[in-house]
């Protein structure tokens, strides 16, 4: 969507603003202690991220790393991602970078790693898969250039949350199993008052119904279209696009300006009925009031009869900045980070979601349930939108998914914008890939 000069200028503004305050919360806490950390052996470690929801959370789980490592976290956060990403990049110019950064897995971290600006945590990882801490198969998505850059934030599969209250009243006995039945759902709850809650206020959320419809039409598309082997207006795609206008037309979603973090509230008021959502945000239902009673969770049915469901898979990045103050103490913390004590304080204190180290053992009665239908239902399994594509263009895409939310007639014109877009982005991708 297009920005005013008046609305460019703000944001800088208040990308300016976050800067200083988020860079001089670091200067008071690191004082002169930024010349390296070669001999301590505790201290308090900023940890930047865009997610003030968990920030006890990452208290509780630096309280654990301290008792080994001798180091806490102090988490320092950003409300929105768009500030965050903008004042975490303009951070790593300088000296004064937080000691360990909250990113995002996949192109998004390749991007991070081609700056020069990050510190390899080959070792890290590598110490981890030997003590049986992490699947080495997940190596891939946090590296560059043979060279690891980070550690896993979170082991999220991305699925249907609901309301059991609002399915109970309008007559449905449990989730959905076809896609049929799913709109079916769909279309009643909306009857009664109750919407699928997605949005686009928040900037990048609009890839979430995205990455759902098309999914659901057609996995092999989706791979084809995030390794740059299809375009946007690719038949598949087209379809995919098209049942998503068909939702909005039909007044089963809600208004574009929700936001998402407004969703669980909005769920216990009875107000939605569905949310797509990563299972990180389990724990904002239970926050939100909502009991194993009220709400569940399940794998978004194939939109094809016979074809396996897509299901996408977010794993999230802890980084060290290459000039973070306490850089020692960072390597120590993310050691700890993957061990089962910490993940275990940080699945049950922060997002109530399953843990990318297997010994964690989850006894959320919802979570435990998705585990279930993945074993059962064998989906494909794939990587989430916002990590699999350049981040120029996912940054460019969204925006222009948001206007489609606002506006569904604009469809065809929405493709050939993306298209053009991807053209474009992939082509500076592959000459430089940095961000920086």
């Amino acid at each position: 969507m297009a920005r005013t000069p008046t609305t460019r200028w703000a944001t800088k503004a208040a990308v300016a603003v976050a800067a200083a305050a988020l860079l001089g919360s670091t200067l008071v806490a690191c004082g002169g202690a930024n010349n390296g950390d070669a001999v301590a052996t505790s201290g308090v470690l900023k940890v930047y991220n865009d997610n003030p929801q968990w920030k006890d959370g990452f208290i509780a789980a630096g309280d654990e790393i301290k008792k080994t490592t001798g180091f806490s976290f102090d988490p320092v956060a950003l409300p929105t991602t768009e500030n965050y990403t903008q004042t975490v990049l303009q951070s790593l110019n300088t000296n004064k970078a937080g000691d360990i950064i909250k990113w995002w897995s996949g192109k998004n971290l390749e991007g991070l790693a081609a700056t020069g600006k990050l510190q390899d945590l080959t070792s890290v990882w590598d110490a981890a898969v030997k003590q049986g801490q992490i699947s080495d198969a997940l190596r891939p998505y946090y590296s560059y250039q043979n060279k690891v850059f980070a550690v896993p934030f979170v082991q999220s599969y991305w699925v249907m949350f609901y309301s059991k209250t609002a399915y109970k009243k309008v007559g449905l006995d449990g989730p959905p199993k076809t896609w049929t039945e799913l709109e079916t759902a769909a279309a009643k709850l909306a009857a009664a008052g109750y919407k699928t809650c997605t949005g686009q206020s928040e900037g990048w959320t609009p890839f979430v119904p995205f990455q759902m419809f098309l999914g659901a039409t057609s996995t092999d598309t989706y791979t084809k279209l995030i390794n740059n082997e299809t375009t946007f207006e690719d038949p598949a795609i087209k379809t995919a696009m098209t049942t998503w206008k068909k939702w909005i037309d039909n007044g089963w979603m809600s208004a574009p300006d929700t936001k998402t973090f407004d969703c669980a509230a909005a769920m216990k008021a009875g107000k939605i009925g569905m949310q797509p959502q990563g299972t990180w945000g389990n724990g904002l239902f239970k926050s939100a009031g909502l009991t194993d009673a009220d709400y569940g969770a399940f794998l978004i049915p194939s939109a094809v009869d016979g074809q396996a469901p897509g299901v996408f898979l977010e794993g999230g990045a802890l980084a060290v900045p290459a000039k973070a103050p306490h850089k020692d103490g960072a390597l120590k913390a993310l050691s700890a980070w993957l061990t089962v004590p910490v993940q275990t304080i940080w699945s049950e204190k922060a997002t109530g979601d399953s843990s990318p180290n297997p010994g964690v053992v989850v006894n959320d009665p919802v979570i435990k349930g998705i585990a279930e239908q993945v074993k059962a239902l064998k989906p494909v399994v794939l990587n989430r939108y916002y990590e699999s594509l350049p981040p120029k263009l996912v940054a460019s895409s969204t925006a222009t998914l948001g206007g489609f939310m606002v506006d569904p007639k604009t469809l065809d014109q929405t493709l050939s914008d993306l298209t053009e877009q991807a053209k474009n982005e992939w082509a500076a991708w592959d000459k430089n890939p940095s961000i920086g």
